[in-house]
């Protein structure tokens, strides 16, 4: 009778918490050691397309019984996660186009994917394995015709990063598909994020990300707020969090936990990847730095100690020190040989070994290095610029220019976003930044990483991307600036403008005008998701879906 009582009381706090965030229970599970899972729906948000309210999620309990609930709970959702999300997202990755074309290379590509994310999978710490294991089960508990499969959902979480490897490195594409061109390749790498806390921000903390990612046409209308209460694992206390992501995805687009950190991820591609050893990346990496990290520096621990093969920007934001950092890595390696990445007619207007080891920006760890808020940045680097642009604007393009500006942290390289200014990425990209103000988007900028990027191939695949980035980076910076100037700090209000700054209700509403449509036609599909995190507060507020969607929140100290 106690036991059940304590189980309402349980529920009842809960479900008054999804209330106040505008969510109503729809669903409960239990495992059999009575963890709970609930499923909620938003009572005004809706998808557009779909028409169905937007879905928050509570699991509690080990790996296997968070995801063994959500499987439960979730069933349609990771179903076409699993199936329609993995088979469309290589096509999105590599052009349909191409593919259908090369219909057997689309078969031995395909193949080809299939088997490195099996041997991936394999490699993953148990505790995931053993949460995936619990999906499974939890969706054949639900539907016994299930087509959600152990190889599906392995694909889903870990293909990504797979593509990823294959795609930066080239090796094997060049090899075995000698048909595939660079602009064959599609990167949807449109990512921004930022954090402005102390007097910037009026003593609040807000951290932002529009993460743009490639959504196979499935991913927009399954994304959620997943709120975990994590049991201990191996005698350590894991943190509460919510987790911004799809049923079926273990991993994190955005995440924060209750400790006051907020993270998210940037695609950074450079040429230190490492296909035959692709570990643990991405929105894998990016849940365990907020499970495990109680700080920006313990969750930037948490990524420089992991085993990853392929290049990627950590981004972490800390309400209570109010700091920021931004971990870039590549594939873990203890040595590397920066200049052996970029090409050998750039090298005469590169900086020497010598150069590179006395003016070291930032320590190197297991094929990362972490750009904090407020350190140092190695502007000495940003001589070598005049060379390379005058190396690409004599082999490649005679009309790009050089702004007295273009290096400064208030400055521009590309002033309009037609403007195409930039040495592809033969050039040390400066860091805009200001008091209280940290920024990052898709693009390393500590120099040494930085090498890494100068990869030929990586050139090519990037060359139309490079410079909307670095126009995105700098435009950022520069609102930032303007409101800062206006106003003298940021609100929430004005920080949730700041993060959706590229939305086609915004001040360049053409900026996503090629996504695709609404069936009705009327309205733009956003590819990934927006979400603004206050770390005072502990609240994240996300868009996702279409634009004229409504956002959703979270309040995640009402759940715990």
């Amino acid at each position: 009778m106690e036991d059940s009582i304590q189980t309402e009381s349980h529920f009842s706090k809960l479900y008054k918490a999804f209330s106040a965030d505008g969510f109503k229970v729809k669903k409960r599970a239990y495992t059999e050691s009575g963890m709970l899972g609930i499923e909620a729906k938003h009572m005004t948000a809706a998808d557009r397309d779909t028409g169905k309210m937007k879905t928050s999620y509570y699991l509690e309990g080990n790996p296997y019984e968070r995801g063994y609930l959500l499987g439960l709970l979730a069933e349609p959702e990771i179903s076409d996660m699993s199936v329609n999300f993995v088979d469309n997202i290589i096509f999105d990755f590599i052009g349909l186009d191409f593919l259908n074309v090369f219909p057997l290379l689309q078969k031995l590509l395909v193949s080809f994917i299939h088997d490195i994310s099996r041997s991936t999978w394999e490699s993953q710490p148990k505790h995931i394995r053993d949460e995936v294991n619990g999906i499974l089960n939890g969706c054949k508990k639900s539907n016994p015709k299930t087509p959600v499969t152990l190889s599906r959902l392995s694909i889903m979480n870990v293909g990504i990063d797979v593509l990823c490897a294959l795609v930066y490195t080239g090796s094997f594409l060049r090899k075995q598909v000698p048909q595939l061109a660079p602009k064959d390749i599609h990167l949807a790498m449109m990512c921004n994020a930022f954090s402005i806390f102390g007097a910037a921000a009026s003593g609040g903390h807000f951290f932002a990300r529009d993460f743009m990612f490639a959504s196979g046409g499935v991913l927009q209308k399954n994304l959620a707020h997943i709120i975990c209460l994590p049991s201990k694992q191996d005698k350590v206390p894991l943190n509460p969090h919510v987790s911004i992501t799809a049923p079926g995805m273990i991993g994190s687009i955005s995440a924060m936990n209750i400790k006051g950190v907020a993270a998210g991820l940037n695609m950074s591609p450079a040429a230190n990847c490492d296909i035959d050893h692709v570990g643990i990346n991405s929105m894998l990496l990016l849940r365990e730095s907020i499970l495990y990290g109680s700080s920006a520096s313990d969750s930037a621990e948490v990524v420089k100690d992991a085993k990853r093969g392929v290049s990627w920007n950590y981004v972490f934001s800390d309400g209570v020190s109010d700091t920021a950092c931004t971990v870039e890595a590549g594939a873990s390696l203890n040595n590397i040989d920066f200049l052996s990445y970029p090409p050998a007619s750039l090298r005469p207007y590169l900086p020497d070994d010598k150069f590179l080891s006395s003016h070291e920006p930032a320590p190197f760890k297991n094929g990362t290095m972490t750009r904090w808020y407020g350190a140092p940045f190695p502007d000495i680097y940003f001589k070598f610029n005049a060379g390379l642009f005058e190396y690409y604007k004599a082999r490649y393009n005679p009309w790009i220019r050089l702004y007295k500006d273009a290096f400064l942290p208030d400055g521009f390289i590309n002033r309009t976003i037609e403007e195409k200014n930039c040495p592809s990425n033969f050039y040390f990209a400066p860091q805009r930044t200001q008091q209280d103000v940290f920024i990052t988007t898709n693009h390393f900028l500590l120099p040494h990483m930085r090498l890494c990027a100068m990869d030929p191939w990586v050139a090519l695949i990037t060359i139309g991307k490079v410079n909307d980035l670095q126009w995105r980076y700098d435009e950022l910076n520069h609102q930032v600036r303007q409101e800062l100037i206006k106003n003298g700090s940021i609100n929430y209000k004005t920080a949730k403008h700041l993060a959706d700054y590229l939305s086609p209700y915004g001040k360049f509403p053409e900026y996503y005008e090629d996504n695709p449509k609404s069936s009705d036609g009327k309205d733009i599909r956003i590819e990934g998701c927006t979400s603004l995190f206050d770390l005072k507060n502990l609240t994240v507020e996300s868009h996702f879906g279409y634009y004229k969607d409504k956002w959703v929140k979270t309040t995640l100290p009402a759940y715990f």
